[in-house]
């Protein structure tokens, strides 16, 4: 398998620089961009499949030469007009195209969808996305990517202190998420709560999120959504430059610093980020916690053992020519955080002792590190594109801790609890075809292999090898120019190869000779057919109605299936089920859009019926093992899913805007009658932002801005899952731009949980300590961007 994965990259590497010999025919797009009012307009032109682009002139005129017979997706941006996406067509002459581009106050209205498959416009796919862009990132960035992300509707995270985040959509999380970066998805221990989503937050130029099942295009984890993680657009020609950034956290004394650079000489690109993280025990706005009716001490207002290390780094190389692009990317995520002294074990007065030392790492901490390398290629075949995404990845998590008294036996691992260790080999093909003005189609076919071994003086997870393959169609049928509609098949195969895992029995720390079975060994074969249909109705300028109709699927991970140890992320004794089968979904969902040059008002209804809906669920027996906690089990249920989100954003007058985001999830256990656990409560965020008149060239492009957030009483709950009491934040800050001796500098300041408010989080770990989430925390960041040459 191995050597397979190899012989493709090498194969990859071979067909795309043969294309550089192929016909040099060079064309010429020519236009002009114009403003409603006929005016020209200086936007910015992208051609997605090469990464090309221009800025137009003043008067909005533009030219982009090297292009080779073929169909472009060209993108159009500006600063407060509403993005622009068009397919062009070259055939043996060159293009003269005109671009009228409408005005609009709403900043991420104004951004392009580039994950969808077609690359068309925002208005034009069938499902709920949200895009966001550097710039959204870096001032929400609250030391993880999960959180940077939270204040979209219908997302929410489950969190572990502070450095450890991974996202919900919809109420849904873990394997029913697909993240992808770089086009492959990030493959980690993301079963666990206590499994944060290993991606640097500094090195995320764009994020789409796909809200609602996506299993059709992106495979069988794409249940519940999808967030698309892209790299920013390749430097131009003759460039080389980039920046630095260090922000600071006061709650718990965190410091981030990023580097970047990149450059484009003769169309050979690269990138590089160095990153680096540290950050203390956190505060919270209590001095104790109850926990099984003890009262427990909190010294100096902070969690004892929750300080963390990150050290991150990506480098980027390749080429772009007139055939496509290739680039090749290694990353590596490094982290060692320390977990709470009283979430491991029973938490009493003695191990909650403070030693005075807020930034020492003690034990039980976890030291995880994700390696990357991606190839990503776009190759140009007659009209058509050919799209080759490979990667590798390495993820090895060590949870380290004293032994204690359910550990398996003697310990020649020392202090390592368990170790994790995944290896995982991608592959994903799409062709890309424009069949003509109202046509267009995708082929795709993506693998994976997995293999998981494990370590350590405690089990949890048995080793397994994984394989899994599919095929999908996917058609976009434009009938009108305003009514577009889409329609789609997948078929899908899986192979999980589980190992026995018989743990000797001691007596005394002397072997018996016996054996308990922890699982059985487990050979298990999946296929499934999904597919899927939609709709873009745009029934004027203003006005936009989208419905996505689909039949989901998700195969048991062996996670779910052989899991047999303690869980300390979730304070229980986890057991698998190796008669489980693939979930099945039937979904709808439904999107209507008002948007006008200073309105934007979005509301996004849906609807699940989930077959076989695979869960945790309490036994009401206790752990056969010394010093655990309860036995849960993994069931399957028939399940609903319902709610929806609204958004809005008003410009009141110019300058000056109101915002709006809600969510409200709600579901049940067909079987029980019960709510499924960890529902994410309603929510509403509300925000007011006022840009500030520029000064000078030293002092411009500020703003000043508030927001509240109202979380409902969370009283829909499972059997034996708490009820959390509702809550409101307050968030303010401001930023602003400045040139120091012709250096510009970007500042911001920020303050979350500005009461330093007592509250709940009911997705969080620590909620079942009875522990609040992290009090008063003034962030300040610091943006340095340079041209080395331009």
């Amino acid at each position: 398998m191995k050597a397979a994965h190899l012989l493709l990259f090498f194969i990859c590497i071979c067909f795309s620089s043969s294309l550089s010999a192929q016909s040099d025919l060079n064309l010429i797009v020519r236009g002009r961009i114009l403003t409603e009012k006929g005016e020209g307009l200086p936007a910015y032109v992208q051609i997605h499949e090469l990464s090309k682009g221009a800025i137009a002139d003043w008067d909005g005129s533009f030219t982009i030469s090297g292009l080779r017979p073929g169909n472009y997706h060209f993108h159009f941006t500006h600063m407060g007009f509403r993005s622009v996406t068009k397919t062009i067509t070259l055939e043996q002459e060159d293009r003269e195209i005109e671009v009228q581009m409408a005005e609009s106050a709403i900043t991420l209205q104004s951004l392009t969808i580039e994950a969808n498959p077609f690359k068309n416009g925002p208005v034009e796919q069938s499902q709920s996305i949200e895009v966001v862009d550097r710039d959204y990132i870096e001032k929400n960035n609250t030391g993880t990517f999960a959180n940077a992300l939270e204040k979209l509707p219908g997302i929410s995270t489950i969190n572990t202190g502070v450095g450890i985040s991974k996202p919900v959509i919809r109420g849904m999380s873990f394997n029913r998420i697909m993240v992808n970066d770089r086009g492959i998805k990030q493959e980690g221990q993301q079963w666990g709560a206590d499994h944060g989503l290993e991606i640097d937050p500094f090195d995320v130029d764009r994020v789409e999120v796909i809200k609602g099942p996506a299993s059709l295009i992106y495979g069988s984890d794409g249940m519940a959504g999808v967030i698309n993680i892209s790299p920013g657009s390749l430097p131009a020609e003759g460039n080389l430059r980039g920046h630095l950034i260090s922000s600071y956290r006061t709650n718990n004394n965190m410091w981030g610093n990023t580097a970047m650079v990149e450059g484009n000489e003769n169309d050979m690109v690269f990138r590089a980020r160095f990153t680096a993280q540290d950050f203390n025990d956190y505060r919270v706005p209590t001095d104790q916690f109850v926990y099984a009716g003890y009262v427990l001490p909190v010294y100096d207002n902070r969690l004892k053992n929750t300080a963390g290390r990150e050290r991150h780094f990506s480098v980027m190389g390749g080429v772009r020519k007139d055939w496509g692009k290739s680039t090749f990317t290694v990353s590596q995520f490094n982290q060692k955080a320390g977990i709470f002294t009283g979430a491991v074990g029973i938490p009493n007065s003695y191990n909650l002792r403070h030693n005075g030392d807020n930034s020492n790492i003690e034990f039980p901490r976890q030291d995880n590190m994700h390696l990357k390398m991606i190839s990503n290629t776009t190759v140009q075949l007659n009209k058509n594109w050919l799209e080759i995404d490979l990667g590798y990845q390495k993820n090895r998590r060590l949870e380290e801790s004293l032994p204690h008294a359910h550990g398996i036996g003697p310990n020649p691992e020392g202090t390592l609890a368990l170790g994790l260790f995944l290896n995982t080999y991608t592959a994903n093909v799409r062709y890309n075809q424009h069949l003509n003005e109202s046509h267009q189609s995708i082929i795709g076919f993506q693998s994976s292999y997995m293999e998981n071994r494990h370590t350590g003086f405690e089990f949890l997870l048995p080793a397994f090898k994984s394989l899994q393959g599919g095929f999908f169609y996917f058609h976009e049928y434009r009938w009108k120019d305003n009514f577009i509609l889409n329609a789609g098949i997948r078929g899908d195969g899986a192979q999980h190869r589980i190992e026995e895992h018989l743990q000797p029995i001691y007596d005394r720390l002397n072997p018996t000779g016996e054996y308990e079975q922890r699982n059985p060994q487990i050979d298990r074969n999946f296929f499934n057919v999904s597919g899927s249909t939609g709709l873009s109705w745009i029934i004027n300028h203003e006005n936009n109605l989208k419905i996505n109709l689909g039949s989901s699927y998700r195969i048991p991970t062996p996670i779910e299936l052989s899991t047999n140890g303690i869980h300390h992320g979730n304070f229980r004794h986890e057991i698998g089920n190796p008669n489980l089968d693939s979930e099945r979904s039937y979904q709808a969902d439904l999107n209507y859009s008002h948007a006008k040059k200073n309105l934007l008002i979005g509301i996004s209804p849906f609807f699940g019926y989930y077959d076989g809906y695979i869960y945790l669920a309490p036994t009401g027996l206790f752990s056969t093992i010394p010093g655990a906690s309860t036995m849960w089990e993994y069931r399957q249920n028939d399940a609903v899913f319902m709610g929806g989100e609204v958004k809005a954003e008003w410009v009141v007058f110019p300058n000056f805007n109101l915002s709006l985001a809600g969510e409200y999830i709600y579901n049940l256990n067909l079987d029980s009658g019960l709510p499924l656990p960890l529902t994410p409560p309603f929510s509403i965020l509300t925000g007011a932002e006022y840009k500030l008149p520029t000064i000078s060239h030293i002092f411009n492009n500020g703003y000043i801005f508030v927001e509240y957030r109202h979380v409902s009483r969370q009283d829909r709950v499972d059997r034996n899952e708490r009820v959390t009491p509702g809550y409101g934040l307050v968030e303010a800050g401001l930023g602003w731009n400045m040139e120091f001796r012709n250096q510009p500098i970007k500042f911001q300041i920020s303050g979350q949980n500005l009461t330093n408010t007592y509250y709940f989080n009911h997705l969080s770990r620590y909620r079942l300590l009875n522990l609040p989430e992290q009090g008063r925390n003034i962030s300040v960041s610091l943006k340095i961007p340079f041209d080395i040459k331009n």
